[in-house]
């Protein structure tokens, strides 16, 4: 009898699926992982926040006090500092003590920073063209201080850093992906801090003007000045402008608030 020999049909030391493919669903199992994992402890950031006392905020914005202390005084500083105060006064159960710096750079930009300091770039104080756009802005970082953006925004921005350099370590490839994608999550909360900011200040300008015109006019200098710079916001940490502007006018519907003719 003549022996022929079969081909087995399996091979335990063989996969029967793509090496490729297998590293592939295990990186992007990883990744998922990873992301939840952030997003999780994210939301433990945004949840020990809002229980710590003043005292410990002020104690973290000593070295952003200590940086900013030196910025010049002048007429332009004194107005905001006067202007800050009588918004403050329009709030309620308000506890914190307020600084404004004004810094002198192009930058259309303002922070809130922790410690109830409130910068001001002087790019954006050159460009408000009247004082309920300028209260406006000031009205928006205290919206921030009114939901401790600042303190997220920097618990969150902490954690990022320590997440990507235990999991993935610095200056690689792997870091350099996992953190533009982190980033991306991180936006979008920011994003929506923001919209909460804005509704805030809206709120507060009409207490104090009567009329929402500012936060309407500054609104629409900002989407002037993403179309001179052909910014994305896609890729920024404020919503894209015209939204903002939406969800302003719809409020300004919805509550009632005075526009001037």
């Amino acid at each position: 009898m003549k022996y022929t020999p079969k081909a087995f049909q399996k091979n335990v030391n063989v996969s029967e699926t793509s090496l490729l493919k297998d590293f592939f669903v295990l990186l992007g199992g990883l990744f998922a992982l990873m992301v939840l994992l952030y997003i999780v402890l994210g939301f433990g950031v945004d949840l020990i926040v809002p229980r710590l006392s003043l005292r410990a905020e002020k104690m973290l914005g000593v070295p952003f006090q200590q940086f900013y202390s030196e910025t010049e005084k002048n007429a332009s500083s004194e107005k905001l500092e006067e202007m800050l105060t009588e918004l403050v006064g329009l709030t309620t159960g308000e506890k914190r003590t307020y600084q404004v710096s004004l810094v002198q750079n192009d930058l259309f930009n303002a922070v809130a920073l922790p410690g109830g300091l409130i910068v001001i770039y002087s790019g954006l104080l050159d460009a408000v063209e009247s004082d309920q756009e300028l209260a406006f802005v000031l009205a928006h970082e205290l919206g921030h201080f009114a939901h401790r953006d600042h303190l997220k925004g920097l618990g969150r921005g902490l954690l990022l850093y320590l997440f990507i350099s235990i999991v993935a370590g610095p200056d690689n490839f792997a870091s350099d992906f996992l953190g533009e994608s982190l980033v991306g999550v991180q936006m979008q909360f920011s994003q929506r801090q923001e919209t909460i900011a804005d509704l805030f200040a809206l709120d507060l300008l009409n207490r104090r003007y009567d009329t929402v015109d500012g936060a309407v006019s500054f609104m629409k200098k900002i989407i002037e000045k993403e179309k001179s710079h052909l910014s994305l916001a896609l890729f920024s940490t404020h919503p894209a402008p015209e939204s903002r502007l939406f969800a302003l006018k719809d409020e300004i519907r919805e509550k009632g608030y005075k526009i001037s003719p």
